[in-house]
């Protein structure tokens, strides 16, 4: 049939969302109505399809769907331009030796395969498709482990099943990391929250100097032991909603544990985190934050900022390309010998946002290395006026690395997701709105909106963002 049973949709969708990266290559074997393209492709995947059945073409409107319809029999098609091929209910319309060695040259060319199919189904000629017919009408759970040994089984009941091939290693063990003090902890687990309506990657808290507890499922809270004073300078109240002061040192020394943590959860917990800022709502897009990470980089891979050069205090900018000694940064590069020059025409990297893998903890205890170095702590105001931030760019500059994320936030409340949403829209540009409210090119790059503190204002955010993505405005 074209159409397949619904169970266990929304749980793949989230696994291969997790897990495939943007560029994937992905070929739809017996697309029958486009599910899977219709899973897959609101979040930024391409997908190519063959179907052997020409009238569903037209019927179900394919060419709309996909990038490239072929019209051939899989057990004759050249797969090796595909890196995931999906067999959505089509191994049981296969005689047995031709489904296992189609998936026998599936993983033998070190490619992966999702495979659904129906157990113990008979299903004869339908809408005069010969091809509808049930070779394999006996599968239960015990056959499909016997008869296809490099499939593991992912998403079960007793109608339908799920297998992913077993050497599909791009699952590596992804975690969100978040760290925060007991003045942001409701908003950290608001945040948390969140990301939990849309995500189950195991997400860890480090909580500064307390035991409190995040009680949210596969959240794991840590208490981050901090020598800290206790001072009443640490934020500034505005409008009912609260923000750093970003001349006290107390709140350098905490924005700096981001390194650590990070460092902490890659050595403990994780092959690759995601770093996301403790005051953030998250979209149905979030987990595509893991799909731009390459694993092979030294690097970690930091959001894109709104701005390419900050100002701060009456400090920063640049008025002359061959004169750059006005920058924020040109303290922290004359200190430790960069050459700021290696910035022009890239992007600012901002840290509220960033991917790092166990590949990345040599820089990143460089880049902690920088933000002790004991003149940065005798005039933090100076040198670090956005704290981490304006350390971590020079090292960037240093190491000539310019790859990272795109830009997945944007700074709003409330009322900025109506206006994104329902009157803004995305044109596949990115939009600066007002000062410091920019939006991504697509929809999918909006992964999270960044700064409200207030709880209430919070959880009315969760639920618009959650409506709007089940009326399919998101």
């Amino acid at each position: 049939m074209p159409v397949s049973f619904d169970f266990f949709k929304q749980e793949i969708q989230q696994y291969l969302k997790s897990n495939l990266p943007l560029s994937t290559k992905i070929l739809d074997v017996g697309p029958g109505v486009g599910t899977y393209s219709k899973l897959l492709k609101p979040f930024g995947y391409k997908l190519d399809c063959v179907e052997i059945f020409k009238p569903y073409i037209e019927k179900y409107n394919l060419i709309s769907q996909y990038d490239k319809v072929f019209v051939e029999n899989i057990l004759n098609f050249d797969i090796s331009p595909y890196d995931f091929i999906i067999l959505g209910d089509v191994l049981e319309h296969l005689q047995i030796k031709e489904a296992q060695n189609l998936i026998n040259q599936i993983t033998s060319q070190n490619k992966n395969c999702l495979v659904a199919v129906p157990y113990q189904m008979e299903q004869g000629v339908h809408e005069d498709n010969l091809y509808e017919i049930h070779h394999q009408p006996d599968l239960t759970p015990e056959i499909m482990g016997k008869r296809y040994p490099n499939l593991k089984l992912l998403y079960k009941n007793q109608y339908y099943g799920y297998y992913i091939s077993k050497n599909f290693e791009s699952s590596l063990q992804k975690a969100y990391i978040l760290h925060a003090n007991e003045k942001y902890f409701d908003i950290v687990c608001t945040c948390i929250k969140s990301i939990r309506q849309y995500s189950n990657l195991p997400i860890y808290l480090y909580l500064l100097n307390s035991n409190k507890k995040c009680n949210i499922t596969n959240v794991t809270t840590i208490n981050w032991n901090l020598n800290l004073e206790n001072t009443e300078n640490r934020y500034i109240n505005e409008n009912n909603n609260f923000y750093i002061n970003r001349g006290s040192s107390e709140i350098y020394n905490i924005l700096i544990q981001k390194i650590l943590i990070t460092i902490h959860a890659l050595k403990n917990f994780a092959d690759v985190v995601a770093y996301i800022d403790s005051d953030s709502i998250a979209t149905p897009y979030a987990d595509n934050i893991f799909n731009y990470y390459n694993q092979d980089s030294l690097y970690p891979y930091f959001g894109e900022g709104i701005y390419d050069w900050l100002h701060h205090n009456g400090r920063g900018g640049a008025m002359d390309r061959n004169d750059l000694s006005t920058t924020l940064e040109h303290p922290v590069c004359e200190l430790f010998k960069i050459n700021q020059y290696n910035r022009l025409d890239q992007r600012y990297r901002q840290t509220g946002y960033f991917l790092a893998g166990r590949n990345n903890i040599e820089f990143l205890e460089e880049w902690y290395w920088m933000c002790i170095h004991p003149t940065i702590l005798k005039n933090t105001a100076y040198y670090a006026p956005f704290h981490e931030e304006t350390l971590l760019n020079p090292l960037l500059w240093s190491k000539e690395f310019y790859n990272g994320l795109p830009l997945v936030y944007t700074n709003g409340t409330l009322e900025t997701i109506n206006e994104i949403y329902q009157e803004l829209g995305f044109n596949g540009y990115g939009r600066e709105i007002r000062p410091w409210f920019k939006i991504p090119p697509n929809k999918e790059d909006l992964m999270f909106l960044h700064g409200e503190k207030r709880i209430d204002i919070m959880n009315k955010m969760i639920i618009q963002i959650k409506q709007l993505y089940e009326t399919g405005t998101i």
